[in-house]
């Protein structure tokens, strides 16, 4: 009996032991056997451009010594910015891709790559390809003249490659108001439909009031400014979605939010109304269209009565 328990354990592990190197040939290489850190940067980089390009179209970050900016144009969203460090600080190739399966992800790299360069100065101190599935699930990295790999985030199940595809609208800093809160000088709420409830939001003895009402609700002030202060768009649209906007972008708004620093710069918000196609509600910023989810405008659409202390 003994004997054959351990031919039945010897031949269990044999088929184990089968089992596990038919899944190591099938997945690639085994992630024990190639370097993970093979597209990770270093966490004291000193990257100051990063460059995206694909058949779509280039963009460029660029550090000017304080802030990042979008093609040498807008700022960047630093949040952005500071995701995409931070994957290229976790990322770890998880296994590199063989036969038929590799010959499909290198044509898709070909075709729908994107050429990833990163400079310290003028040198190029990380250059790869980026591509992801069909069904946004995973991603392939490609070093210059090398095999492509899977790669991962340990203990997170994310697309990799999302940051990567990131338009230039898209890494736009994406606050409304992004200007030095110090230099405030007043807020002008307009309201085209009840003029009668427009009101001015000003800084006076190092306390924000309300010009036409005699005694503000501070409490309530405070969390309408705070919801000023924190506005972000949803994003920037696109020449195509301007056409198709076009008719509400030429509309009455429904509310303009005026903010002038003691310089005299001013930011206005028109918010024109919500959009049939998308849902969101279209808006402008100094001009530039953008769209703002509701939830985000709704603390804004204050009437004067509103900020009265009952």
């Amino acid at each position: 009996m003994q004997e054959n328990r351990n031919l039945y354990l010897l031949i269990s592990l044999i088929a184990l032991s089968l089992i596990t190197a038919f899944v190591l040939i099938w997945n690639g290489s085994d992630s024990a056997d190639i370097d993970k850190s093979l597209f990770k940067i270093a966490a004291e980089n000193k990257v100051n451009k990063i460059q995206f390009e694909s058949a779509k179209g280039k963009v460029e970050l660029t550090f000017n010594g304080s802030k990042w900016l979008v093609n040498n144009q807008q700022e960047a969203d630093a949040q952005m910015v500071t995701v995409f460090f931070a994957s290229l600080l976790q990322v770890e190739s998880k296994r590199e891709l063989t036969g038929t399966f590799r010959d499909s992800i290198q044509q898709r790299l070909k075709q729908t790559g994107i050429q990833v360069k990163l400079w310290e100065g003028d040198v190029i101190v990380k250059e790869m390809t980026v591509v992801g599935n069909e069904q946004k699930t995973e991603t392939y990295f490609q070093l210059p003249g090398e095999e492509p790999y899977f790669v991962t985030i340990p203990g997170y199940r994310v697309y990799v490659a999302s940051i990567f595809e990131l338009t230039a609208n898209e890494w736009r800093d994406k606050r409304i108001f992004n200007f030095n809160w110090q230099n405030f000088k007043s807020l002008k709420s307009h309201l085209p439909a009840d003029s009668a409830q427009d009101f001015t939001v000003s800084l006076g003895d190092g306390l924000f009031g309300i010009e036409e009402v005699a005694v503000t609700d501070t409490t309530k002030l405070s969390q309408y400014l705070e919801s000023v202060f924190n506005l972000r768009a949803d994003r920037f649209l696109t020449a195509e979605e301007i056409q198709q906007e076009d008719s509400l972008l030429a509309a009455k708004p429904i509310l303009v939010l005026t903010i002038q620093d003691i310089a005299k710069h001013q930011l206005r918000l028109s918010v024109m109304g919500n959009s049939k196609k998308s849902g969101g509600l279209i808006a402008t910023i100094n001009q530039e269209p953008i769209m703002l989810q509701p939830r985000r405008f709704e603390p804004l659409f204050r009437k004067r009565s509103y900020f009265v202390l009952k």
